[in-house]
Order: C-alpha cells, then structure tokens, then sequence
C-alpha cells in the first residue's frame, strides 16, 4: 500500500429506529448490533448522487481507493446511561473476543480460556460487544415487529407477513472510516471534503433497509471536529509496540472473506491470511501461533442500485482472535502499518479489519458492567428520544395562570380513563353482589347525574338528594320508593382489599364540595390494586422529575398532584359513580337477558 493512511472516526446518533441483519434459529433470534461498512457506503455514495458530485462518488464509493468503510460499533459516552455512571473517556465496544468466557453459568467473572480452562467449571462465552479494556459491556436496545409488505415471488397484490429488527434510536455508534492518499496534506483535505459532504446532507442521511416505514434516519458528525483524524485503528486500550517474544492477540473486528487452498471462500483459512499479512510486513520473522479460534458466518447485503441481494459468501465471524508470538519487536509504527492492511476480500465494504492488542491477564477477571449506548448530553440539557438535547428550563412559576390551567388538563386527561377503568373492575368484581338491583333503578340514579346541572357538585348533590328520599323540583329525577330503597340496601360493593359494603351506604356520603373530597380519598384507584391512575397522573406531572409515582406517598401521588385532586374531587367522583352506574347497568343485562326483552314475562 502506498501513500500515508489514516482513519477519519465518526459518531452516528440514531434519530429513527435501524433496520439491522437478523438470523432465525429454531432456538433464538439473533440480530446484529452493528451498523455494517456496506450501509454507510450507500449512504454516502446516495449523499453524493443528491448533490451532484459525480466524481466524487466514483472516487470515494465505486473504486475504493480513496475510502475505505468500517463497521459502527457501540458507542459509550460519560453519563449517558441513568443506571451506569459511565466512563470518564467516551468508550466503544467491539466483538468480544473467543477466548473470553465467563466462569460458570450465573457468574459474571470472566476469564480467558486460551491461558488454561478448568475441566470442572462450566464456561459460557461472552456474547455482548465489550470494550477493548474489558471494562464495561454494551446492552444494545433493539426492537422486533411484524409488518405486511410485498413478497418478490408469488401474488404481487397480496400481503406477506415480514419480521424485522431495529436498534432503537436515541443510540449512538461509532465508525472509522480508513482514508488514503498520497501524503499527509492530502488526507487533511480529504478528511475535510468528507466531513462538508456529511455535513452539507445533514438531515437527509438515512442507514440500511425500511426508509419507506420511516428507518435509517442518523445524525453523522466527527468525533472530534478539531482533531478528525486518527493514526490507529481502534482508540488505544493499552499499549501500541511489543517487544520480541511477547505474545500478541490478533482481534477481528468485522468478518473477513478469506479464501482457502481450493479457491473457496474459507473462515478457517484466516490464519494462513494472518501468517501471509505478516510475511509482507516482516519478511523473514519468525511466527508462531499459539491459540486461535475462528467461526462462521454468513456475510451477505442488498444493492440499492441493482434492486436485489447480494450473493452470500461465508466468512470469518467477528471476535475471532489470533494469539501469536514473534521473535522481533513490534514497534508502534509497524502495528499501524499492518492494521492499515486488512485481511480478505471487500476491503472497501470494511471487511477484514482487525486491531492488534495485549492479551488479558491470567486469572480471573473482574465482571464487566453493562451500559446502553445512549447518546451523551451536556449538563443543563434534556435529551430527547432520538438522541438529541434541548436546553433544561429553571424552576416552574407556578403562579401563572396559563401554568395553572395547562397542569390541570394535563392531569385531568391523564386521571379521566384510568377512573373509569377502576369504576368498570368495581362493578365487574361486585357483579354476585347486585342481584338486588334492576336495571331501572340504576337508571335513575344514572338520570340524577346526567341531568343537566351547574357543574359537578350539583350532580353529586342531586344524587345524594335522591339517596335520602328527598323530593326534587325542575324535571330531576325524583324520590326512590320503598323497594327501591330496599334493594340498595341489599346489593353489595366489593372493593379492592375491603369487605362488602351496602350500595345505599357507599353512595350515602357522596355530595359536592368538602363530601366529595373525603368521599373520592376514601375510594380512590390505590397503587396497590389500580397503579394505572397513579402512574398516569406522574407520567404528565410537571412538580416530578422523573415521570414516576412518589414511593414516600401512599397514594403515589406528588403534593402539588394531591392539591389538584381536592380542588377536581367532584369531577374525579362524578366520573367514577357515573362510570360504575353504567357498567352496573351493563352487568345486570348481561346476567338477566329477560331485563332487554321489556321486563319478564
């Protein structure tokens, strides 16, 4: 390879879920957590072909010798993750390697098999992507669905069901794109082309497959925009040169096309690959394997431009490790050398990259945490799902009346259906217990609430009127005679965690005002039986930071959120008698058909 070569890395932050590569087993689903090079090349190559840069698109994207593309690995910024405290340096996660095992099943101990296993503990392999350090893992956030689309064979008219797994956005990558030239003054421009050109298609970049159900959408920028490029591979985890003997891992990155002694496209031959890479670079050393393992898999794509997949060719799967021992020295300036040249085939779409590293210590190791790659924010900022941040408002003023207003339909639309809900589960659970009832009665105590009235106190007060046999003027319902009176007495409430109560006694003490406030805190929706109302109320609850219900409230209410109930207590009750009464209504027709026929015969 001529020239000078260096490395241009960039920071994805998914605004829309990513459509990724999935594999079906008969035992699981596996999905990958990385964004290929072969999805970001179309990106660009459709950045440059909307702004009309033809020879750059050739240069860059179709002939491959100007940029080469790399996979986006998680990417792990200080205080991003709420549950993690995170890394002081921003971190990315690779493969893991195939020599780290945890010790046991339930342990989170690793250890590295290629220093001496122990027959006797069990050993599972580390699946998630790690740091190159071992010091935090990356719990990646993906989504599955089904969705109809078109099938490509068969009834063109017909819908087919169709799977697919997203990373889910808020999430951010990193990628380092390989960059070429002749000298070092041509890879600054070059780097500086690249980024305008991202920067210039800002807003209209999109990743992978499903852009027509609104997927792909990515926000691209330089990790450091002072600083672009980098002369290493990977950001250094350790040291960078190795004196003769030392022993050295060979870390596959990405899968490598390798082809084997018949032509083939072989993952076993990728030692072979390693010896011959470093016969070019070190001609004559001596090297000497002393662990490796390889697996499989299946590297394959779908070509925009020729509207159709791509063959798939087996590969070596990524995590694949090489531990080698040389009898010269690797200074840093070697390693770089042959990092720069990557292994296999499809060198443009990022396959074949590799990074050289020092081997783990004997031993066990310590567990390594795990932290979502979630796109890190400022202090005094908000972020928002799709990984972007907007500026923390101060302290509310509560004493505008616009503030005011807006909090209480806020709390008010979140409170309405979980009440009514409660009142549905009430009059189901008590349905044994109101036999007593027809669905007349009820009906007149429903026409008590729904008749027109100033507002929700005078329908609570009509009700209560009812209830006590007094007589009503102005069309309202009037007094119960006595057999009515007798079946409310009779039927039964069952509320959640309480015994049964008497119909006529559960709504006896309702009424406006200061009644309907003791009333509704003496048959509210409780956490432990209807959490919906609570959690709703918090969802939309400006005095709480955090969205959720208060642990140190018994009714998982905030104290602003309480004040709000005494001041709407009417309209709460109303709502929750007038849900029930219908329900009940409901209820005795169901479990009397006679009741729709126009009463028994």
């Amino acid at each position: 390879m001529s020239g000078v070569s260096g490395y241009l890395p960039l920071r994805y932050v998914l605004a829309d879920t990513l459509v990724v590569r999935t594999s079906f087993d008969p035992l699981r689903i596996d999905s990958e957590h990385v964004i290929g090079g072969r999805a970001q090349r179309g990106m660009l190559a459709a950045a440059l072909r909307r702004a009309g840069l033809g020879e750059e698109e050739r240069a860059w994207v179709a002939d491959g010798g100007a940029v080469r593309f790399s996979a986006a690995h998680p990417r792990l910024e200080p205080g991003a993750d709420p549950d993690l405290p995170g890394p002081d340096p921003a971190r990315t996660a690779y493969p893991p390697p195939a020599y780290l095992y945890t010790l046991g099943k339930n342990s989170d101990t690793m250890a590295d098999v290629f220093a001496g296993a122990d027959p006797a503990v069990p050993y599972r392999a580390v699946r998630d992507p790690i740091t190159l350090d071992r010091s935090l893992r990356a719990r990646v956030r993906t989504t599955t669905e089904r969705y109809l689309g078109r099938a490509r064979t068969g009834d063109p008219d017909r819908g087919v069901p169709f799977f697919t797994t997203a990373l889910d956005s808020g999430q951010v990558f990193e990628a380092r794109w390989q960059l070429l030239a002749e000298d070092s003054a041509g890879l600054e421009a070059l780097a500086q082309r690249v980024i305008g050109v991202l920067d210039a298609a800002r807003g209209s970049l999109t990743l992978g497959s499903g852009g027509t159900r609104a997927h792909g959408g990515v926000r691209v920028s330089p990790v450091d925009p002072d600083a672009p490029l980098s002369p290493d591979r990977t950001a250094p985890a350790g040291r960078r040169s190795w004196a003769a003997g030392e022993p050295v891992d060979l870390l596959l990155l990405s899968p490598a096309l390798v082809v084997g002694d018949h032509g083939q496209y072989a993952p076993g031959a990728l030692v072979a690959e390693v010896r011959a890479l470093l016969d070019r670079h070190l001609p004559g050393a001596g090297v000497r394997v002393v662990a490796s393992h390889v697996e499989s898999t299946v590297v394959g794509a779908y070509h925009r431009g020729y509207r159709g997949p791509m063959a798939q060719r087996r590969a070596a799967a990524p995590g694949a490790v090489v531990r080698l021992v040389l009898d010269r020295a690797l200074p840093a300036s070697l390693v770089r050398a042959i990092e720069a040249d990557p292994l296999g085939d499809r060198v443009i779409d990022g396959h074949g990259q590799f990074v050289l590293l020092d081997p783990p210590p004997r031993g066990p190791l310590p567990p390594a945490p795990e932290a979502v790659p979630l796109a890190g924010r400022p202090a005094g900022t908000v972020a928002l799902p799709d990984g972007g941040a907007v500026a923390a408002h101060g302290p509310l003023e509560w004493d505008d009346p616009g503030l005011a207003a807006l909090y209480d339909d806020l709390l008010w639309n979140a409170a309405a259906e979980p009440v009514r809900d409660h009142a549905r589960m009430l009059a189901r659970r008590s349905a044994r217990r109101l036999e007593p009832l027809t669905p007349s009665l009820v009906g007149r105590l429903r026409e008590a609430v729904t008749h027109p009235h100033h507002g929700a106190d005078a329908a609570l007060d009509a009700l209560a009127g009812v209830l006590a046999g007094e007589r009503s003027t102005g069309g309202a319902p009037k007094t119960l005679h006595d057999r009515a009176v007798r079946a409310l007495a009779r039927a039964r409430v069952v509320p959640p965690g309480s015994p049964p109560i008497p119909v006529r006694v559960w709504l006896s003490g309702i009424g406006g005002g200061g009644a309907a406030a003791d009333w509704w805190d003496a048959n509210r929706p409780r956490p432990a039986h209807s959490p919906a109302y609570a959690a709703a109320i918090a969802a939309v609850d400006l005095s709480l930071a955090d969205g959720l219900p208060p642990r140190d409230d018994p009714a998982g209410l905030s104290p602003r959120a309480r004040a709000w109930e005494r001041r709407n207590a009417a309209r709460l009750c109303l709502a929750l008698v007038s849900s029930w009464l219908a329900e009940t209504a409901r209820v005795l027709r169901t479990r009397d058909p006679a009741h729709t026929q126009g009463g028994r015969r």
